[in-house]
């Protein structure tokens, strides 16, 4: 048995490919095929910064606000990320005479973190329906301060109430959660980098309301997703459409205390 063992070839066994169906496979577990399922945020190195713990530090302290403040993310992972920066240089005149120019160019290099985490336990898919000559759908949105989309106010009898906002704002402010928008029209709404400036990359604010004004206009349908959290309740109107919810695995959600 011994001999046996020590003579096991160390390469491992031969590599065989198998056909894999990812058509049925995204159908069935990917129901909005428009999600990435993860979230991701670039953190860039603050200027005078040149320790990977210092960006680290900054990531952490943006990711325990938002979760503090309400927003229901999911860790899923950190990661260490090259960024190329680029800085012109412009050679001045005895150089451009001499026909010594040189690279206008020069390159750079930082070492970034990339947040990933996933938007809530699940996303909840909605439609907000507006009713003929309706002047609005009937939701007020703001924006946090770590970069986020959410629904503070829903107007009762609206095309939102309609859909079942209300009912999921009530509950958010019940649990002191934030009703968080993670994508309009399949779109997303989720910050995606913070400048060496320590400035967040986010959605325009009016941007986001001229889409809903010109949606209005045309009395056309608006789908948006809502950050989920665990235990939510789900509006019956969110059944006429399949929603996108994407789990993660027993013991992976901690909820800080608020």
């Amino acid at each position: 048995m011994s001999r046996r063992v020590l003579n096991v070839d160390f390469r491992g066994f031969n590599r065989k490919e198998v056909k894999y169906d990812w058509k049925r496979k995204v159908g069935t577990y990917l129901p909005d095929q428009g999600s990435t399922v993860v979230s991701s945020i670039l953190f860039l190195p603050f200027q005078g910064e040149y320790y990977i713990e210092a960006t680290i530090s900054s990531c952490m302290a943006w990711f325990t606000a938002a979760v503090s403040s309400g927003a229901r993310l999911v860790f899923v992972d950190i990661q260490t990320e090259q960024i190329v920066t680029w800085e012109k240089i412009i050679p001045s005149g005895k150089e451009i005479s001499r026909g010594k120019q040189q690279n206008p160019r020069t390159v750079e290099f930082a070492q970034g973190i990339r947040l990933l985490f996933l938007p809530g336990v699940g996303e909840v898919l909605l439609e907000m329906i507006p009713e003929p000559e309706a002047a609005r759908f009937g939701m007020d949105i703001k924006r946090t301060d770590e970069g986020f989309i959410c629904v503070y106010s829903v107007t009762k009898g609206s095309a939102a109430d309609s859909a079942g906002l209300r009912q999921l704002l009530e509950e958010a402010n019940a649990k002191r959660h934030l009703l968080v928008i993670s994508r309009l029209e399949g779109k997303s709404l989720m910050p995606s980098s913070v400048s060496s400036a320590g400035l967040i990359d986010c959605c325009d604010h009016d941007e986001i309301k001229d889409t809903l004004t010109s949606a209005i206009d045309r009395m056309d349908i608006i789908q948006l997703h809502i950050m989920a959290w665990p235990n939510q309740t789900r509006p019956d109107t969110q059944q006429a459409i399949p929603a996108a919810t994407f789990w993660p695995p027993n013991g992976y959600y901690h909820s800080p205390p608020l």
